[in-house]
């Protein structure tokens, strides 16, 4: 079929876009089209002999529908406010969910959905109150947390957008200005990735079609397009089983502020496909990105965005640019008007009526970036003269200054680990040794290599490269080469870096002291002075490695796991202490204006463990609810991430209120997935006994610095249930919680 211009276009005959339009079913006793595959709680579909569970039911509608309740008021109770509704019956709810539109002149308001696109889904069909949540992101971490806990953006991405991780089709419902003459009021939307290979199939649209429509009691509803690979593909299609409407395309002004302001960046054009092959180092908070079209998703923290075409409000773009207060505007022809200042450092201010550009000077920019980015502070520097290595329980921790020293000489987790060990029973924290950041400053200085810099290569060590890059100011106000040589950096420490024998001999010495066994398979873990503070939290950043102890490199099979690969501990070393240079640690430590030259990389090595019946995280209070006295409780099954992003997997959730030490309720609001109904992952001996635990950490850990304003300080504290069905502490970090504010922050 021939492309033809955007204009109000059907696809499908009459009688299946009729069929579908108010998902109405024949009352009469047709014979079944599915043949009586559908189950209980289920109906066929006669537009497509496919069956569908029934408004208020969710599941397998060929194997089992079931209730799920009214998880929207849930989701009320439990944030404060309006957050979704399942059906829209009338004209009011639709106004009181959605918001008004601004990238189309033939759409008047809109709002955001989600819908299952796997049986084992982890809630239903929802239709959010885009006023409180004009992202999906925000909409699951925040009201749906119980069933997303932790929930980044990175894993929404994995749960909405990917093909291959996908539990629920995502996309906007935007209502007609003017209904369509054939009867259509509402359109929607699927966001997917612009790549042919995740184009969704007619099927899976009239999946989506048929739930929301099922649930919309208001109008008939169309698909249509929001990306030109979308466009494309429903010109390709002939009578598919749902009507679809193409709406017209409008010129728009030549300029159009969404988000005023003013930034400095290096100004970096891309088309929509470019930036997407181009991947996370295209660009770096420092850049001003130009682009064709505003993309379904975009990573990182950018100075400001362009886009050719107008944007609509609830573009991932805008809504992102809106959150952190980042210029963001339409420039008719931006990719060509821009040309002149690719790659130059500008000043560019965007006013609701006009905008200007010229090329600004470095110091310039870095005053301004001084003044607009959040400001957090190292308060240990490393010392780099300790070189001892100490058991968890040597380490000094009953002083602010002692506590102070042992982040400076171990890192952030080793002293939060020792500090839990000297106020809670050490019997449920895991043991173990720290390594001093001295040993990485001593890799850093006793190894060198040809370092790119900005004259060519140059043979440096890596603290030398380091320092080097720091002075440069093309590395500190270019993404692209950062990305370039931190990459390089991180590869040449893996492969090519010595670690000190001497040290290594020191390890293994220390493994049998600590375990009594020379092939127990160990955690190391970063343990960095930029992390697991009130002002910079740092979760993620940095990698922790399993290592053996009498593993070489040249081994083929580990003598900690026979039948496994070998994992030496220098390479596990080398791992940890690189992924302090990572473009994403680099970035997001810059971001918040830390020291570089002040940040170095402890280890905390502690036994491995194996065959645990469960593992879990837990907050000290509800980090969602500050008014919530109860204690938080994540847990799932075995070594399966509670925080993960498996497709429709569930950790169980207890909220637990404990008053004068004793365990008073036990609320278990989510069960996990992956235990049979009737079910938990921790029995209640084990709540009241990680309760009581984590209530007493909660009044003797101390925590020395002074919280931000506005926040209210918890502990996050990980804990594993081990093989032999013991408690164990594993990890604290001082934790400040703020109160959710709408359209404040990025959710997580």
């Amino acid at each position: 079929m021939a492309f033809r211009s955007r204009r109000h276009w059907w696809l499908g005959s009459v009688a299946i876009a009729l069929l579908g339009l108010y998902g109405c079913r024949p009352d009469d006793p047709a014979p079944d089209p599915c043949a009586g595959s559908c189950a209980e709680g289920a109906y066929c579909d006669p537009a497509t002999a496919r069956c569908f569970c029934e408004v208020g039911s969710f599941g397998d509608p060929e194997r089992s529908c079931l209730p799920h309740g009214d998880v929207c008021s849930e989701a009320e109770a439990r944030v404060g406010h309006s957050a979704c509704e399942l059906t829209i019956d009338d004209a009011d709810t639709w106004t009181v969910l959605s918001i008004g539109h601004g990238k189309n002149a033939a759409l008047s308001r809109a709002v955001k959905y989600l819908v299952p696109s796997i049986p084992n889904a982890r809630i239903p069909t929802v239709l959010g109150d885009t006023n409180w949540y004009r992202s999906h992101h925000c909409l699951m971490a925040q009201a749906f947390e119980p069933y997303f806990p932790g929930l980044s953006y990175d894993g929404y991405k994995q749960l909405v957008i990917e093909g291959a991780t996908r539990e629920y089709y995502g996309g906007t419902i935007s209502e007609l200005s003017v209904p369509d003459p054939s009867g259509i009021q509402y359109v929607f939307t699927v966001e997917t990735l612009a790549l042919p290979q995740e184009l969704l199939t007619e099927d899976q649209i009239y999946e989506v079609y048929r739930q929301l429509q099922d649930r919309i009691g208001i109008g008939p509803i169309a698909y249509t397009t929001d990306a030109d690979i979308h466009l494309e593909q429903a010109m390709s299609w002939v009578d598919p089983p749902f009507p679809v409407l193409i709406l017209p395309e409008e010129a728009g002004p030549q300029y159009e502020a969404y988000t005023p302001g003013l930034a400095y960046g290096r100004v970096r054009r891309f088309t929509s496909e470019a930036l997407l092959a181009a991947g996370p180092t295209a660009f770096g908070w420092q850049d001003i990105v130009v682009l064709d079209e505003a993309p379904l998703l975009i990573e990182g923290v950018m100075a400001a965005s362009i886009t050719e075409e107008r944007q609509d409000v609830l573009t991932h773009l805008n809504v992102l640019s809106s959150l952190r207060g980042t210029p963001n505007a339409k420039v008719d022809d931006a990719l060509e008007v821009f040309a002149p200042y690719e790659g130059m450092l500008v000043r560019l201010e965007a006013l609701p009526t006009f905008y200007s550009i010229r090329e600004a000077t470095v110091e310039e920019a870095q005053a301004h970036w001084a003044q607009t980015r959040p400001q957090a502070e190292l308060s240990a520097p490393p010392d780099w003269t300790f070189a001892e290595l100490l058991d968890l329980d040597a380490i000094p921790t009953s002083t602010p200054d002692e506590r102070t020293q042992a982040v400076s000489r171990f890192g952030s987790k080793v002293s939060g680990l020792a500090v839990l060990r000297s106020v809670a029973d050490p019997d449920r924290v895991t043991k173990g040794f720290g390594i001093p950041m001295s040993a990485y400053g001593a890799f850093m200085e006793g190894n060198t290599w040809e370092a790119p810099v900005s004259a060519g290569t140059e043979v440096l060590t890596y603290a030398e490269t380091i320092t080097r890059w720091l002075d440069d100011d093309e590395f500190r106000s270019d993404a692209s080469v950062r990305g370039a040589r931190l990459q390089s950096l991180r590869t040449e420490m893996i492969e090519r870096g010595v670690v000190d024998p001497a040290l290594l001999d020191e390890i293994r010495t220390r493994i049998v002291d600590v375990t009594g066994d020379a092939n127990v398979m160990m955690r190391f873990r970063s343990s960095s002075n930029a992390e697991d503070s009130l002002t910079f939290n740092g979760a993620g950043l940095y990698e922790s490695i399993s290592g053996c102890g009498p593993d070489l490199p040249a081994d083929l099979e580990s003598a900690c796991e026979p039948g496994r690969k070998s994992k030496p501990v220098d390479v596990a070393l080398k791992r940890v202490w690189a992924s302090l240079w990572s473009f994403g640690a680099y970035e997001e430590r810059e971001y918040y204006q830390l020291d570089h030259s002040e940040v170095g990389m402890g280890v905390l090595s502690n036994p491995r463990f194996a065959g645990e019946q469960a593992n879990g995280v837990a907050f000290t209070g509800n980090p969602i609810d500050l008014e919530d006295p109860r204690l938080t409780i994540n847990v799932q099954v075995g070594e399966v991430d509670v925080v993960g992003n498996n497709p429709g997997v569930v950790a169980e959730l207890d909220r637990v209120l404990v008053e004068g030490g004793q365990v008073v309720s036990i609320d278990r609001e989510v069960a996990s997935s992956l235990v049979p109904p009737g079910q938990v992952v921790l029995s209640d001996d084990h709540v009241r006994e990680l309760a009581q635990l984590l209530d007493a950490v909660a009044a003797s850990y101390p925590v020395d610095a002074t919280p931000p304003e506005g926040t209210e300080v918890m502990l996050d504290l990980e804990f594993k249930l081990t093989a032999n069905g013991a408690l164990m502490l594993k990890q604290i970090r001082p934790f400040a919680a703020r109160p959710y504010q709408v359209l404040e922050g990025s959710c997580r």
